[in-house]
């Protein structure tokens, strides 16, 4: 599942009539006051939202139960997939999806729109998400009751205990017990028991009530996460990372170690990269306009086609730099080649 934004005049058409971009910051500017948690809960528990952004849109049914079940329509493919939902103490709806999104929780402030049940959600920057429409029940018809669970025979017990010789005991239906896990209490199950809303949640993480992914890591999630990691990490060790097409816009990585990662296609605009080390390192078609390269090691770094307009390289190393059809317009500190 991809990290979809809604089309401007879309955008536009859902929350004003003087087309401008809008943050939530521009919202409460306006005026406009987000939905409190009660007002999220009631909205949402035991209907159905329909999010719309620029290449996929979703059904998702909130059970009273906590779990969602959801069907995401992209430009490519129809996808299912199932989760929870939660209301944290900063009054934002959160997601957590058992795939899309590799399982990452994300949580959203909820702001009324023009038409009638009709919402728009931003993110924790403050940056719009989606559109939103709400209807009743499950109107979408996606919820499905869970299948019986099997039980299983273990053994381990009784054959320790001598009560059995390879065969199972009568009765013996239960797992290995593990260590209980720490309950938290979130707005939602004390909204559900109505009490009051304006309870804070326990400090622990909010995840720990919603349904996780699976707990293998993918060649994907890691990929993921490095990118995730990248945004903000200076002095950090990411040689020979793979960030090909990472949104690093504005990242942090003064001082980091990215000795032969391939950059290729990362977006890097007005990225901090002063004194970090990119011996090596592929940038090709990478788009690094107002990027800070001052005394950067880039011996060797291959820029082939990159945008470099305006980037800074004083003082850095560019020791068979390869620069071949790289814009450079405005770039500060680079010797003549």
């Amino acid at each position: 599942m991809s990290r979809p934004i809604l089309p401007l005049f879309l955008l536009c058409g859902l929350l004003f009539a003087a087309c401008a971009p809008v943050t939530q910051n521009q919202m409460a500017a306006r005026g406009n006051a987000p939905l409190t948690a009660r007002q999220i809960f009631d909205m949402v528990s035991g209907n159905s939202l329909y999010l719309e952004a620029v290449d996929f849109n979703t059904h998702i049914y909130f059970q009273p139960d906590g779990t969602i079940a959801a069907r995401g329509e992209s430009l490519t493919a129809d996808d299912t997939d199932k989760g929870g939902w939660d209301i944290n103490g900063a009054n934002q709806l959160c997601l957590k999806f058992k795939v899309w999104y590799y399982g990452e929780m994300k949580c959203y402030s909820v702001y009324p729109g023009a038409g009638t049940n009709t919402y728009a959600l931003f993110n924790d920057r403050g940056v719009f998400a989606y559109s939103a429409k709400l209807s009743s029940g499950d109107s979408a018809h996606l919820y499905k009751s869970p299948e019986p669970t099997r039980k299983t025979t273990y053994l381990r017990e009784s054959l320790a205990a001598g009560k059995a010789s390879g065969q199972p005991s009568a009765g013996t239906d239960s797992q290995p017990a593990a260590e209980p896990a720490a309950k938290a209490t979130y707005l939602r199950q004390s909204m559900t028991a109505d009490k009051s809303a304006g309870i804070q949640p326990q400090v622990s993480s909010p995840a720990e009530s919603m349904p996780i992914a699976s707990p293998g890591a993918s060649d994907d999630e890691i990929e993921y996460t490095v990118k995730s990691i990248a945004k903000d990490c200076p002095g950090c060790n990411l040689g020979r990372s793979d960030l090909r097409q990472a949104d690093l816009v504005g990242a942090n990585l003064a001082g980091a170690d990215l000795q032969g990662a391939d950059l290729s296609r990362a977006n890097l605009r007005r990225a901090n990269l002063e004194g970090a080390n990119l011996r090596g390192a592929s940038l090709v078609n990478a788009n690094l306009p107002g990027v800070n390269l001052k005394k950067a090691n880039l011996t060797n770094a291959d820029f082939t086609g990159a945008n470099l307009t305006q980037a800074d390289f004083t003082g850095a190393r560019t020791d068979s730099m390869n620069l071949t059809n790289a814009h450079t317009e405005g770039a500060k500190g680079l010797k003549e080649r």
